[in-house]
């Protein structure tokens, strides 16, 4: 009876332990009676142990400081202090030669091979500042993406988070407006380039790291000296807040006084005419059509209020599309107000395009006072027209533009000869050219001709840009045109949901042999220890 008291105290140790590594594991005792029957048993073990055995009297203390108990004693004390330096030792091996390994399916904590290949082969420092501020980002989430760049080019790469609240003049010297919630910064000195994104996940890291990486930033012009919106207003109806994005992007925006240069000049990614209130000589029109028509990237930008110039329409017409003589007009519901037109309204379906790529009908771009944008059924050999954007069902191109404008009292109603709603209001063109454009290397692939017509340019000014999706289509017009549209494809990853639900019977049974079975072959092997040292006893 007293050898099995004393042999208690192991029981009790054990029964108790696994009972508290099992709470810790599931998260709660109560909902796990054997976890609590564990938890009690063992407690009553260890007090039997306690009262009935422990050091049995003080005669034996000399006994357990010498003899064979104290060798074994000093001899387990030495293996312990052995087995702590070998610990100690491969934790600072491990730290210095730190190794992953994501066993999720889709590879849900890592990096894809095009991310990894792009951050091997980072030849100068690269520095990532991402806001921290849980109200606009994930502070977790943001680092463990960062860190999974780091972890790929440690000597190149560094990152941090930065309190906006604690630090704010940092916040101003790395540029940062709002929206933005990454800084990248490329090169050192002089060859230091910048990128600031809207977006905290793989495909927009890497492709913003791509962007710098080519070095000078591809230069976009637009066409000014005919009342366009200013570049660098700040003010409502102005272009600051769209020259400042592209800025963010790693793309230059410049303004061209085509009346003076009389061309394009050769660097030009894409050309921009937004809006125009006085008409084009006709030495800058030719100029425009036969940079496009030469392989060059033209964005034009209409507006159904401006009556007194027709240049946008023009040279769309030159590619095959038509910018109507008409005002988009939409039908929406208020409430407690019935229906009523609007000639303000979000676009309701997107074409399968670059240009559209990532919009969300939940977060549409707006237009005001567009006009209807119109393709070709069928365009030429190696021509391609995409319809990206179209009005609700309920809209309709109102060509009575008299009665809109009515200052006294605009009203419209909708006509047979009335463009009826979806009504498309942007068209992207493509024609594959046989020979380079001017300015590619010789024997590089085709060129291609690039045109994109808006029948609106007030979604891009100060104000309007910011506004649900508006900001996200604009750059996507802008790296289509500029040809880098998708420059890394990466595709979105997650967990395979389980559908094979286990019964709470099975899943308990489960767990109490995966709990039970380590727990009785560690008695087991003590009990059998214990009956052996009392037999030599």
């Amino acid at each position: 009876m007293e050898t099995a008291l004393r042999f208690s105290g192991y029981l009790g140790a054990v029964v108790l332990l696994f009972g508290i590594i099992g709470g810790w594991i599931m998260g709660s005792y109560r909902e796990h009676p054997l976890l609590m029957l564990h938890i009690v048993l063992g407690a009553l073990c260890l007090l039997a142990w306690v009262v009935t055995s422990g050091l049995h009297s003080a005669s034996r203390a000399g006994q357990v400081l010498s003899g064979r108990t104290a060798r074994f004693g000093y001899n387990v004390v030495l293996y312990t202090g052995v087995f702590a330096g070998l610990l100690v030792v491969a934790n600072v091996f491990i730290s210095g030669n730190d190794k992953r390994w994501d066993l999720t399916e889709q590879g849900v904590y890592s990096l894809s091979e095009k991310s990894i290949k792009i951050v091997q082969g980072l030849k100068a420092p690269l520095r990532m500042v991402a806001i921290d501020a849980p109200q606009i980002a994930d502070p977790e989430r943001t680092e463990g993406i960062l860190k999974l760049y780091k972890y790929h080019n440690d000597k190149k790469v560094s990152f941090e988070l930065l309190n906006a609240q604690a630090r704010p003049v940092e916040l101003d010297r790395l540029g940062m407006k709002p929206g933005n919630l990454l800084y990248l910064e490329y090169g050192e000195g002089s060859s230091k380039s910048v990128s600031r994104i809207n977006e905290i996940d793989e495909q927009a890291i890497t492709n913003a790291v791509v962007k710098l990486t080519r070095g000078a930033a591809k230069k976009l012009y637009y066409v000014q000296g005919h009342g366009e919106p200013a570049l660098d207003s700040s003010v409502e109806g102005g272009m600051k807040q769209f020259a400042d994005a592209l800025a963010d992007e790693h793309l230059e925006l410049e303004g061209l006084l085509l009346a003076q240069t009389g061309s394009i000049p050769g660097d030009a990614a894409a050309v921009i005419l937004a809006d125009p209130q006085r008409a084009l000589q006709q030495t800058e029109r030719d100029a425009l059509v036969q940079y496009a028509q030469k392989g060059g990237r033209l964005i034009l930008l209409g507006n159904g209020e401006n009556r007194d110039s027709d240049d946008v329409r023009s040279i769309a017409q030159v590619f095959g599309i038509e910018v109507g003589l008409d005002v988009v007009l939409d039908e929406q519901l208020r409430l407690f107000a019935g229906p009523q037109l609007a000639v303000q309204f979000v676009a309701q379906s997107f074409g399968a395009h670059p240009v559209t790529a990532g919009l969300r009908q939940s977060d549409p771009p707006v237009f005001l006072f567009s006009t209807s944008v119109t393709a070709p059924q069928k365009g030429a050999e190696k021509e391609t027209y995409s319809e990206l954007l179209k009005s609700g069902p309920n809209s309709w191109a109102e060509k009575n533009l008299k009665l809109i404008f009515d200052e006294a009292a605009p009203t419209a109603s909708r006509d047979p000869e009335d463009k009826k709603g979806p009504v498309s209001i942007a068209i992207a063109y493509e024609k594959k050219l046989d020979a380079p454009a001017e300015g590619n290397e010789e024997g590089k692939a085709d060129s291609m001709v690039r045109v994109i017509v808006f029948g609106d340019a007030s979604w891009l000014t100060n104000g309007n840009l910011m506004a649900m999706g508006n900001r996200d289509l604009a750059l996507n017009v802008i790296n289509w045109a500029a040809g880098e549209e998708g420059s890394v494809a990466i595709g979105p990853k997650s967990f395979r949901a389980s559908i094979a639900p286990i019964p709470e019977a099975t899943y308990n049974r489960i767990l109490a042999l995966s709990f039970l079975g380590p727990e009785l072959i560690l008695l087991f092997g003590l009990f059998v220890w214990w009956r052996r040292k009392v037999a030599l006893a």
